[in-house]
């Protein structure tokens, strides 16, 4: 090969050969999915391996979506941002460019272009920036793409007015001395009439707030929580309102 470069093989590649077609041929091929064996070939043990620590929760499609749509670079950045963010339990991170830069060994211009890339594909969002270097909001590939996340994903309930906290509280249902057709605690128990009682304290009574609501309410329900606490909590909130805590309310006073 000559200094302007040219082909350049896989090293140990080129003794392997392509083989007939045998599905037998690596005993360790045939092994199932999490049987604790390992098996001899080339000189090598080849099997099972199992992670029991330091160990990051990240789907699957993370890996497998992602690369449909990042050069590989790029893959790269988007995997150590989810490392930094869902392998920590949550959706967002705060790195500096110096330390990014030095986990994917490039410079600070590439850097750049690599990251400015991942934002036009929706995998990331930077928020803000200070000397600690700057947050970002790390997408997981459905969100990226605009979908549910599924199932198998846990994501935080927000905290926007903490009903679920209030109605964690909240003991039994407590009789206000004031009579009001609109308050919350006075609605029906029902999914719908609570979502819209949540809605109108939250000032969203349009349709994306209701559903909001309405998922909110569920989830709660779900967790046995009993409509007429979910009512009182609701209430709770509506009178933090009315005497002017509604922005620590809002804004997720601890």
């Amino acid at each position: 090969m000559g200094r302007g470069g040219g082909h350049r093989g896989i090293r140990g590649s080129a003794a392997l050969g392509t083989r007939p077609l045998d599905p037998a041929a690596v005993a360790a091929e045939r092994l199932e999915p999490g049987e604790m064996r390992r098996v001899p070939f080339e000189g090598e043990l080849l099997g099972a391996v199992r992670v029991r620590a330091g160990f990051a929760a990240i789907p699957l499609d993370a890996f497998d979506r992602a690369c449909e749509r990042l050069d590989a670079e790029a893959q790269a950045a988007y995997l150590h941002l989810l490392r930094l963010s869902v392998a920590e339990g949550r959706n967002f991170c705060r790195v500096t460019k110096r330390e990014f830069g030095a986990r994917l060994r490039l410079s600070e211009r590439r850097l750049l272009g690599v990251l400015d890339a991942l934002v036009a594909a929706g995998f990331a969002r930077p928020l803000h920036r200070d000397n600690r270097g700057t947050l970002w909001r790390v997408y997981l590939p459905a969100e990226a793409a605009g979908e549910h996340v599924g199932e198998g994903v846990l994501m935080g309930r927000p905290a926007r007015l903490r009903v679920a906290e209030a109605a964690r509280a909240t003991q039994t249902p407590t009789p206000t001395s004031t009579s009001t057709a609109t308050s919350p605690a006075a609605v029906a128990s029902d999914p719908a009439s609570l979502a819209r009682a949540l809605a109108r304290v939250r000032g969203r009574a349009d349709g994306d707030g209701f559903e909001e609501a309405l998922r909110e309410v569920r989830e709660l329900l779900a967790e046995g929580q009993r409509p007429e606490r979910i009512a009182v909590a609701i209430e709770s909130l509506r009178a933090r309102g009315a005497g002017g805590a509604a922005r620590a309310a809002a804004g997720g006073a601890p």
